[in-house]
């Protein structure tokens, strides 16, 4: 049967008032365009120009109420009692002719090059003139220019012409890449209160207050002779308590700089003092003990579990692998956690519980061991808190689930027996956010049989309490877990049915769970993490295949991305987390920042001695 095509909807009256309006608009820009193109045509040819701006000796004609139309600084010439409003020409002093054509022929056409040779003279004579349009595109463009060689300069220069904007731009990149800028010339050229000034600022990105020192004595060494006389001043803004104790006594004592000052080595004893004192007296010393913004090098580290030399790093910046040095035999349904630079991987099963917990610093690639949970037992769930790690759930071999809640507090090295869940479950996922508990989904039964649930319940380790949660659209199980920008993603995994492909999020401000972009694959067991605003799914099984290659789920855009030039882990049962690898070994860090002060020393030494010939 022929379907017969429906006439046209008549326009409503709102959206045919938005037409009006939009054909409107575009035939004021045009009468607009056509009137100062003339108007600037008529400038050209010096036809009724009521005023000539003479700059260092050549002669611009111009209309006197084009000009304060489009410059406040103009219209107060021309508009009040100045001497300029009666004259015929008036002289713009310290004015370079090539940019006030400039901006007369953008005040006529609205039209201008900003470029990296004209940028600074144009912003200059845009704020001078008050050319507000102007400003912003310079303001704009250097914005884009901004690196670690100019980051100091374009935050002086902001001051100068009053750009608000410019400078918070160029004060965070100098905070954010504050390692790479205090090696560079324009760095070790500020004065003693440029440096002390920003050498303060707790926002300062580094992997460590070792850092801080290396840049002031770094500084002071640029030119020992004038700068030995600022040495109490400029150390006085590094956090020695924060330093660590080997770098202490083998680096900062040893310098000679500081072993001919008293009051230097003062400073060093009241840091070394710090790691004396307990947790608690710590806190009393305010500033001198409070951290620096901390630089972070996040990698998704997956460890084979069933096949332990498969572990691996993930890279989000650049999408590659690497591997990672794994001793251990191998461990079926464990979990893996992160905090304070160290990989926990707990539970898990091989023919029997395995009952203690292998623990992997990443900082210092060492592996070495700690007694596990009270109850071994597999398909458990963990996560990081305030330097606890929280095991939920799990089955021992061959038993159904067990609604167990431990807790490891990393400082003591010790474990507690915490309230029990409000429902026994296995093979379910678990994340903090807010410092808060969440646990969801898994299954009644164990990993092989048994309802699985959508059920979901969040735990106050402040009042010791579980409270249930509104239950997820879909009950999964081998699912992924993860936070994201106060959402709680749950990603794929195991149905009732069968293979899931669904995600949803948990909005913790209303409670509610909501359908996010579904899968462009669909698995059984999902094994994901999040860096940022991206979800990243690395592994996954779906019944018959394993994941052939990584995808990413963008949560800014909703939308899903097959990485099909890189391979997924190989492994279905691994375990994965998100790790900050940003930091070093203590004595590499040590050595490292030795050298590169002995370079700097020897520049310095050079310097002076070329100067002074």
């Amino acid at each position: 049967m022929t379907g017969v095509a429906s006439p046209p909807e008549k326009p409503t009256s709102c959206s045919k008032k938005k037409s009006e309006r939009k054909c409107a608009s575009k035939e004021e820009y045009r009468q607009l365009s056509s009137i100062m193109g003339v108007m600037n045509n008529l400038r050209k040819q010096g036809t009724l120009c009521d005023v000539t701006l003479l700059v260092q000796g050549k002669h611009f004609p111009a209309h006197r109420v084009v000009l304060a139309a489009a410059s406040h600084f103009f219209s107060l010439m021309f508009t009040t009692r100045m001497m300029e409003s009666m004259s015929h020409e008036v002289e713009l002093r310290s004015a370079e002719p090539e940019i006030i054509e400039l901006l007369i022929e953008f005040i006529y056409t609205a039209r201008i090059s900003v470029n990296s040779s004209n940028v600074q003279s144009l912003l200059d004579a845009a704020n001078q003139y008050q050319i507000e349009p102007v400003k912003k595109m310079c303001v704009e463009f250097l914005k884009g220019q901004i690196d670690a060689t100019n980051c100091l300069g374009i935050s002086a220069l902001s001051d100068c012409m009053d750009c608000p904007e410019l400078k918070a731009a160029a004060d965070d990149f100098f905070q954010l890449h504050f390692t790479e800028v205090y090696k560079l010339d324009e760095f070790l050229q500020l004065d003693v209160t440029q440096l002390t000034h920003l050498l303060h600022q707790d926002k300062l990105t580094v992997r460590a207050e070792a850092q801080i020192y290396d840049a002031a004595v770094r500084w002071l060494k640029y030119d020992v002779c004038n700068r030995q006389q600022y040495m109490v001043e400029v150390l006085g803004c590094v956090r020695f308590p924060l330093v660590s104790k080997t770098f202490l006594s083998k680096t900062v004592q040893a310098e000679p700089l500081i072993q001919d000052n008293p009051q230097c080595l003062k400073m060093v004893i009241s840091g070394m003092r710090y790691h004396l004192l307990s947790l608690e007296d710590r806190e009393d010393l305010g500033e001198s003990s409070r951290p620096r913004r901390k630089k972070h090098d996040y990698r998704i580290a997956l460890f084979g579990g069933s096949q332990p030399q498969s572990c691996r790093y993930f890279n989000p910046k650049d999408s590659s692998w690497t591997d990672i040095r794994c001793p251990f035999e191998k461990r079926r349904d464990a979990t893996a956690v992160f905090w304070d630079n160290v990989v926990y991987i707990l539970g898990g099963s091989q023919l029997f519980p395995i009952k203690r917990m292998d623990c992997y610093n990443v900082l210092k690639d060492s592996w070495y061991s700690k007694l596990g949970p009270p109850t071994p037992r597999d398909s458990l769930a963990a996560c990081a808190a305030q330097g606890k790690i929280y095991t939920s759930g799990g089955s021992e071999v061959g038993s159904s689930a067990l609604d167990l809640f431990e807790c490891y507090d990393t400082r003591t090295e010790s474990w507690q027996v915490k309230t029990s869940m409000l429902m026994a479950r296995c093979s379910h996922g678990t994340v903090e956010a807010n410092g808060l508990i969440y646990v969801c989904g898994g299954t009644v039964g164990n990993n092989l049989s048994g309802r699985v649930l959508n059920n979901c319940e969040v735990y106050d380790p402040s009042t010791q309490q579980w409270r249930e949660l509104c239950g997820m659209r879909e009950a999964r199980k081998n699912h992924g877990l993860v936070v994201v920008n106060n959402r709680i993603y749950a990603v794929g995994g195991q149905g009732a049915l069968g293979g899931l492909d669904s995600v949803e999020y948990y909005d913790i401000a209303s409670n509610e769970w909501r359908a996010a972009a579904a899968m462009p694959w669909r698995g059984v067991t999902v094994k994901c993490a999040a860096v940022g605003d991206v979800i990243y799914v690395l592994a996954g099984f779906q019944g018959v295949g394993r994941l052939g290659h990584v995808l990413e789920y963008h949560t800014d855009t909703e939308r899903w991305v097959t990485c099909s030039k890189v391979r997924a882990f190989p492994v279905t049962s691994c375990l994965i987390c998100v790790v900050d690898t940003c930091g070093v070994n203590e004595d590499e860090d040590m050595d490292l920042i030795d050298s590169q002060s002995h370079v700097a020393s020897a520049a310095s030494s050079s310097a002076s001695t070329s100067s002074s010939s």
